[in-house]
């Protein structure tokens, strides 16, 4: 009798056609729901040596190294595995394949059960239904899931602030600053000590000079001496610095500290609000941050003289809707590439190259450098300095005219 009702169940499957798009909707459905899933359960029952990183990644003994060198950890909310013995990665059904030698089918449909994830393809072939689809209590429960991981996965940051003392106090940190020009000492400017984990799970420690970001628990350091190309490094939650003068409706922004310590050695900043970017990218922060404050009347923003440098200037003061700013005046190809720092070393007088500027002066020499940029990528249009000579003059003679 049983087996009567198998084969019959067999036939019904076996009718029953889905598209390769469909079949695909269904794969991907269970593959998305699986590397949401902790992959704890696994390693503990295949006996996998592993040690907690953390409370959001494992190291495994995959191949019985003395050292292991194989992680599994949530990145940008999902369950990612990375062998740097082999450079063999994937998630946790690689993981399976890697410890058991089990082909790729074997090692999903145990990781499936084991982790208690819907094989929805094998769902569809025995629902009634001719199209299988997510009902309201499977979307809810991915949902709270991808947010338990985001929680997890914020709850335990790469990198942290683990101490924080004057420059005085540190003989390398104040001779390091003097050979950047740097004498006096702004009062937010510290040394920072912070801890960073590594692609490979490991805690290493940064040690630099730097400020603290708005909140106080996270960090922006340059370091005394460069690691690899690296020099500078965010600690905890990339933002950027406020500090607040309450006495003052004035604003100076910088892209960096240490443009700002440059301009701290020739310019009043201490009877006005300073704002540090600590990344171009953080320019929309800037902008929310200068409403919110109601510090958007004429504010000096200081920029590096690069692509970059322009398009963060535009980006605020369009999102901020501010229609012109004062800031440092450079020769946009004589000097391209220098910043606040530069002209401090190079013995310019700041406050002489202060100019206030319209939003399209800002965009259009961004546009401008970023369409260089992208035409010398190109081998067969080559760029040379005079088109860029010439596109400044241009814009000088428009912008004169305007006048």
């Amino acid at each position: 009798m049983s087996t009567k009702t198998g084969r019959e169940r067999n036939i019904k499957m076996s009718q029953k056609k889905f598209t390769d798009q469909q079949i695909k909707v269904f794969i991907s459905q269970t593959n998305a729901e699986l590397v949401l899933q902790d992959p704890q359960p696994v390693l503990q029952d295949l006996g996998i040596e592993y040690k907690e990183l953390g409370n959001d990644s494992y190291r495994m003994n995959i191949r019985g190294e003395k050292t292991p060198s194989a992680y599994i950890s949530l990145k940008n909310g999902l369950w990612k595995y990375k062998d740097f013995g082999t450079d063999k990665s994937g998630n946790i059904v690689n993981v399976v394949m890697d410890y058991t030698g089990k082909d790729y089918k074997s090692a999903l449909s145990y990781s499936l059960q084991t982790l208690g994830v819907p094989n929805y393809l094998e769902q569809a072939l025995n629902s009634k239904q001719q199209d299988y689809q997510l009902s309201q209590a499977d979307r809810e429960r991915i949902k709270q899931q991808r947010e338990a991981n985001a929680q997890r996965e914020s709850s335990h940051p790469l990198s942290k602030v683990t101490t924080v003392y004057e420059v005085s106090t540190n003989q390398m940190a104040v001779d390091y600053l003097a050979s950047r020009g740097i004498v006096k000492i702004p009062p937010q400017m510290k040394v920072i000590n912070g801890e960073y984990t590594n692609n490979k799970g490991e805690v290493k420690r940064a040690f630099g000079v730097g400020v603290l970001t708005r909140d106080g628990t996270g960090a922006d350091i340059h370091f005394l001496q460069k690691i690899g190309d690296l020099k500078t490094l965010s600690l905890g939650e990339k933002d950027i610095s406020f500090f607040k003068n309450p006495q003052s409706n004035k604003v100076a922004i910088f892209e960096s500290k240490m443009d700002y310590a440059a301009a701290y050695q020739q310019m009043p900043l201490d009877d006005v609000n300073v704002i540090i970017a600590n990344s171009v990218s953080n320019a929309a922060k800037v902008a929310e941050l200068l409403v919110s404050e109601g510090l958007t009347q004429t504010p000096m923003i200081f920029n590096q003289n690069d692509a970059a440098g322009y398009r963060f200037v535009a980006d605020i003061m369009q999102k901020a809707e501010i229609p012109e700013v004062k800031s440092i005046g450079y020769q946009v190809m004589t000097e391209y590439k220098k910043d606040i720092n530069d002209l401090l070393l190079e013995g310019v007088k700041i406050a002489d190259r202060i100019e206030t500027r319209p939003l399209e002066y800002f965009a259009d020499i961004a546009a401008s450098l970023e369409s260089i940029q992208k035409a010398q990528q190109t081998p067969s249009k080559a760029v040379t300095r005079e088109d860029l000579q010439q596109r400044t003059k241009q814009q000088s003679q428009e912008q004169e005219q305007e006048r």
